[in-house]
């Protein structure tokens, strides 16, 4: 991989580290597209992995030694607000990481306080990531997020198709959401000031007290709020932090409450797949689109330092079986979007929405 660098878009370590220790201080793509149909997937270095990145007569190629196989591959572009330093010295990239050559992500609270507790989720790699010195605000304001995706938007090319916003929790619950909500209200003012049709999808915890979700009625943003395992014993190992403040009940009545204020096609929540029988994963899919919001599956990958980074990924054709189930719920609820349309890294959403599985 000499040959990677720029212009392509380097990796950026925005909320945790999937990458082997080793691979640390090397340029690394931060996700791969596949295939003419630009098929988004996170590249997440392992130290002796059968696949490999490659570089031949002009063309990347990502290639199976076991298996003796190998195709096309390209990148996303780094951005022209990547490296943009303002009058002031204010950087856009301390804010903003474009993920999935789409997505303008920003993680806006690098701690949690499910860590200072000793009750991180299991595959959380905030932890030991932000132990390390990054190039992002470790606290960013309303200010910041208004002012970073205002200036990203004037010097994108179109690329951008999404804002997600997501973090760490508050120890007070009810404080974190109303500081996620101030953050979603200064992304749509930026996204209003650009004059362009840019959906805003927020990733939260839920408040403690449930009303507060109907501030966002008349901010414009989509909410997820993750149900993670729905296998109670699971997500209990797991999760002990979320499991200890108020687990899945609290979750699905955040869910159900959510669709009646912002309505069924605006409402999601993540299932972390391969931590689970896919009989409990089916039945958390089918009862969060049973609520009316949007199931997603994010594939579970290993991250280094974290309590599960020796247990087993899921193998292709598991991930075969959770795309095909996703799918199905999909067609039988009539969903009418993906969350992750077309950026998603981990995620199988959009791929089940379109029928490839």
């Amino acid at each position: 991989m000499r040959k990677y660098g720029a212009p392509y878009l380097l990796k950026r370590r925005a909320y945790g580290n999937s990458d082997s220790l080793s691979a640390l201080s090397s340029f690394v793509p931060q996700e791969i597209y596949i295939g003419d149909q630009h098929l988004v997937c996170a590249v997440n270095i392992r130290t002796g992995s059968s696949w490999q990145l490659d570089y031949r007569d002009g063309q990347f190629v990502l290639v199976n030694l076991h298996l003796k196989i190998e195709t096309k591959i390209s990148f996303p572009f780094s951005p022209k607000y990547y490296g943009y330093i303002c009058e002031d010295g204010f950087r856009p990239d301390s804010v903003v990481t474009l993920y999935g050559g789409a997505a303008l992500g920003i993680f806006v609270y690098g701690d949690c306080s499910l860590v200072s507790r000793g009750k991180a989720c299991h595959y959380c790699s905030i932890e030991p990531n932000r132990s390390r010195s990054t190039s992002f605000l470790p606290v960013i304001s309303p200010a910041h997020v208004e002012r970073s995706i205002e200036i990203s938007l004037q010097m994108d090319e179109g690329s951008v198709t999404q804002v997600m916003l997501n973090g760490g929790n508050f120890p007070d619950l009810d404080r974190s959401f109303a500081y996620y909500v101030s953050i979603a209200t200064a992304a749509r003012k930026a996204v209003d000031k650009s004059g362009r049709s840019i959906p805003i999808h927020l990733i939260a915890f839920p408040p403690k007290d449930i009303s507060l979700i109907d501030r966002l009625a008349d901010i414009g943003v989509e909410v997820a709020f993750n149900s993670e395992i729905y296998d109670r014993s699971l997500f209990s190992k797991y999760c002990p932090g979320k499991a200890e403040d108020g687990g899945h009940d609290h979750i699905f009545s955040a869910l159900e409450h959510a669709v009646k204020v912002l309505g069924p096609s605006r409402v999601f929540s993540i299932f972390v797949g391969g931590l689970e029988p896919i009989s409990s994963l089916k039945n958390g899919l089918n009862h969060v689109a049973s609520l009316g919001a949007t199931p997603i599956i994010n594939v579970f990958h290993n991250d280094p330092q974290t309590p599960l980074e020796a247990h087993p990924v899921s193998t292709p054709a598991e991930i075969a079986s959770m795309g095909r189930l996703l799918q199905d719920v999909y067609r039988e609820f009539k969903i009418k979007e993906p969350f992750y349309a077309g950026c998603g890294r981990n995620s199988i959403d959009a791929e089940a929405f379109t029928g490839l599985f």
